[in-house]
């Protein structure tokens, strides 16, 4: 007891310190890549001149460790104030009490300016959670000198799924290597597929799992399709094929999904290529979201402070600087008017694929629906089940899941 009141007295003394010094240290841990870093430092310059008593100091952590690395820190209480976090993470972290509501802190006066599919992750059960400082989503690349060879117009990506079909279909020769498409293997990746039909993972209600609808199943084996039916995909998600980004990159597929952060690399690459929209299907046009959120750890002796930090990073002016220097999609939807599209001009097209784009449930368990719904996936591909057998049997896994986070968070609210 000794020990702890002397703990407790040290750190009122040191926070006092600070006080009295005019001056406060923030602590954020970021992800961002080594474009982006230089870009968000100089908006922590900004934010600094423009809040004389607030010190930022950011540190650099590996995106794949950061996940365990918060955990550790949230155990032994030495968990940053601000930390960016993937929109998977964030549930998971607000059902345990791991990050202040910012509701009260002022978050109101910009909540109104940002995207809502991109905020639509920080909102956990009413209560406002994080600030979303990147957003994203999928749309059609494909390789114009191939859609010219085939004779399609290199200007012109295909509109529907069934356009999809056809070019693909005319994009292939077995006998050059060389197939229409090219597909990833995972639940987030088949979500344009089974969004564009209709389908979606829950119900309205979150309570169960709705991949086993007709439309979720006529979404997935659309996909299933392309492959096994029309022979227009080559195989990139299977065990020791070619993936995806690399076979676009050696002209084994004509088309490929990815997402904004592949067009710098493909630029340089010398390929020429373009960006259109995912094919609309029976009920339109669809993406899926990633990207990141700010949040602020309720370890923070200076939530409010944090809480500006987050705004200042999501405001008009920061994501205008963001968007027209990484090509990016600004979180902030009053700066939309402000971007250089003849610097970027395929962030028009995932600009407007992000108008057709549809959240994942903001829920704590969705990495383990992906790592049960994913081998179900690949044993329809593989042809060991029907699609419908395979939707069948991840719904009862993933409902089992529901029920477990559902009982977490019953025990943690007592």
């Amino acid at each position: 007891m000794r020990y702890l009141l002397i703990a407790v007295l040290i750190l009122m003394a040191g926070c006092a310190k600070e006080r009295q010094e005019g001056v406060i240290t923030l602590k954020v841990w970021e992800t961002y890549n080594a474009e982006e870093r230089p870009v968000f430092l100089s908006l922590v310059k900004e934010f600094e001149k423009q809040h004389p008593g607030i010190k930022i100091e950011a540190v650099n952590i590996p995106f794949d460790g950061l996940e365990p690395k918060i955990l550790t820190a949230l155990a032994t209480n030495t968990a940053p104030d601000i930390g960016r976090v993937d929109v998977a993470f964030l549930p998971k972290l607000a059902i345990r009490g791991a990050l202040h509501a910012l509701d009260t802190l002022g978050i109101e006066r910009i909540k109104p300016q940002l995207r809502p599919v991109a905020l639509r992750s920080c909102l956990i059960d009413g209560k406002t959670y994080g600030v979303p400082d990147q957003v994203n989503g999928l749309c059609l690349f494909y390789n114009k000198q191939l859609f010219a060879e085939a004779g399609l117009d290199p200007d012109r990506p295909p509109a529907t799924w069934d356009e999809f079909v056809e070019y693909g279909k005319r994009l292939t020769s077995k006998e050059k290597g060389i197939f229409g498409f090219g597909m990833k293997n995972s639940l987030w990746w088949t979500l344009p597929f089974i969004y564009s039909f209709g389908g979606d993972i829950l119900t309205p209600d979150g309570s169960e799992c709705a991949l086993s609808s007709d439309e979720a199943i006529a979404g997935f084996q659309f996909k299933v399709d392309l492959y096994m039916k029309y022979g227009i995909e080559g195989g990139a998600w299977r065990s020791g094929g070619i993936r995806d980004d690399m076979g676009f990159q050696s002209r084994v597929y004509a088309m490929i999904f990815n997402g904004p952060w592949a067009v710098k690399g493909l630029e340089r690459s010398g390929i020429d290529f373009g960006v259109g929209l995912i094919p609309s299907g029976p009920k339109g046009y669809a993406t899926n979201v990633g990207g990141n959120n700010l949040v602020v750890f309720s370890t923070s002796r200076y939530p409010r402070e944090a809480c500006e930090f987050l705004i200042f990073i999501a405001s008009k002016e920061s994501q205008v600087k963001w968007a027209n220097t990484l090509g990016q999609v600004p979180v902030n939807m009053l700066a939309d008017d402000l971007i250089d599209f003849g610097k970027h001009p395929y962030l028009k097209t995932f600009m407007e694929q992000m108008k057709y784009a549809k959240p994942r449930p903001p829920i704590a368990s969705y990495p383990e629906i992906e790592n049960e719904v994913n081998p179900e996936m690949q044993a329809a591909l593989d042809g060991k089940k029907s699609v419908s057998e395979a939707m069948e049997s991840a719904c009862k896994k993933v409902n089992a899941i529901l029920a477990e986070e559902e009982a977490l968070k019953a025990s943690l609210s007592k």
